[in-house]
């Protein structure tokens, strides 16, 4: 009997941490693979993470609500040895101590048999990820006794869909995968009485969802509309992550979730208020420039639905506590279908963050009529020569920046000022208390 630790992988807010939202099971349940385990929840999306193993739960080490880094074991699960390849057992007896090999043989063994019995199985997806998708999706492919692994997703970020399920159905033969019968597929896809027919090929059409619908229209205008300047740069946050560090135990006493995103919005605020052009629209109609008063700063949120962008009203009025508990409340609201629309409304600047599926670099587009978005990417240790000697070499946290400007509003020269404001409050954080 082995132990499995489960550890946090690449998901949660896209800066190395994420909150334990639910557990789905208590010390001493039975669980099995692919199972769900866990909600994971960031300030983007709320993500369930599904077992690895099947096994027994052992022990549950971080608690609802607490926060953990990637790479943290979350819990730890006794298997009789179906652990995957890139697991790290956690340290058991010296006899759990020759499990994993012993499991690995099992595994490759039975992987072996499966092969010779089914030579055209399914290579299943990269289980080292997380399979993306919602509660109801799991249920249904349940239901369907389908594996969510063999299933390639076509939603945002790989999520998989229902139809995703479905198509995956459609397409099986009884030789894709042992978890339907072929008769029941037959059955179900209302084929010819020929069993030699083939299924491949052709085409599927699917009415897009009023959310995907309005997002396809507005990114299309965006870039029809808007000559797009991208600028790329990075950051080291050192003292914005031991800063953050310092005061989410006084922030959770209040009962608020303090993420590095309230720092990102509150010095995007800043540098909006610095600079107006960032805080406003064009009219060229009247060939005007349209100066917004009030600071409201938008998060694109991933959604199975769609994309969403509610906005922090009046940013650079808030404090970083009031910031992250708006931030929560609409993260939370998104997940359960509750948000207003009002809070979606009347933004001037918005911040995407493609850190939460572990991305760098990129080229977000701006969201009309708005004349800047700024992209966010994950929080990586990497070597920093010393500016002074050019020989000592030092690890530090590095965010990536991707800032997306309207060059019909915005030159590069002014574009990259406000970039080298925003880089020095996000790594200063204590210049951020200071504008209020």
């Amino acid at each position: 009997m082995g132990v499995y630790a489960f550890k946090l992988p690449d998901v949660g807010e896209g800066m190395a941490e994420g909150t334990i939202g639910k557990w789905y099971v208590h010390e001493g349940d039975s669980i099995k693979k692919d199972a769900d385990l866990v909600q994971i929840e960031n300030d983007k999306s709320v993500e369930d993470l599904t077992s690895p193993v099947t096994g027994k739960i052992k022990k549950i080490i971080v608690q609802e609500g607490d926060t953990a880094n990637v790479g943290d074991p979350l819990i730890e699960i006794e298997t009789a040895g179906d652990v995957p390849e890139d697991a790290q057992p956690a340290p058991t007896d010296s006899k759990a101590e020759s499990q994993p090999a012993k499991a690995a043989s099992t595994s490759a063994s039975q992987s072996s048999s499966q092969s010779a019995q089914a030579p055209r199985q399914m290579t299943p997806q990269d289980h080292s990820l997380p399979v993306l998708a919602m509660p109801s999706v799991r249920a249904y492919a349940r239901e369907k006794q389908v594996d969510l692994t063999q299933i390639k997703g076509t939603g945002n970020h790989g999520q998989i869909l229902k139809a995703d399920v479905d198509l995956f159905l459609s397409n099986q033969t009884g030789t894709a995968s042992k978890i339907v019968p072929q008769q029941d597929l037959r059955e179900n896809q209302s084929m010819s009485s020929s069993s030699s027919q083939s299924v491949s090929g052709g085409e599927r059409r699917e009415k897009m969802s009023s959310v995907r619908l309005a997002t396809a229209k507005s990114v299309s205008r965006s870039v029809q509309k808007i000559p797009h300047v991208t600028l790329f740069d990075e950051v080291v946050v050192d003292q914005l992550w031991n800063h953050r560090n310092k005061f989410k135990k006084m922030a959770a006493d209040k009962g608020i979730h303090l993420t590095f995103m309230p720092y990102v919005v509150k010095a995007l605020a800043v540098v909006a208020k610095e600079f107006p052009i960032f805080n406003a629209s064009l009219d060229m109609d009247q060939h005007e420039i349209v100066y917004k008063n009030d600071i409201n700063v938008g998060i694109a949120t991933d959604t199975e639905r769609g994309l969403f962008m509610p906005n922090i009203k009046n940013a650079d009025r808030l404090s970083m506590f009031e910031i992250a508990k708006q931030i929560e409340d609409h993260t939370q609201k998104i997940a359960d279908g509750s948000l207003d629309p009002a809070t979606a409304q009347n933004g001037t600047i918005a911040i995407t963050n493609i850190g939460s599926i572990g991305g760098g670099y990129f080229t977000p587009i701006i969201n009309y009529p708005e004349v800047a978005i700024l992209g966010i990417g994950r929080i990586t240790d990497q070597p920093i020569i010393d500016p002074k000697d050019h020989e000592s070499v030092t690890v530090g946290k590095i965010l990536k920046l991707s800032l997306s400007v309207d060059h019909r509003a915005i030159d590069g020269a002014t574009a990259q000022k406000a970039l080298n404001r925003l880089k020095e409050l996000l790594g200063n954080p204590e210049l951020l208390l200071m504008e209020g």
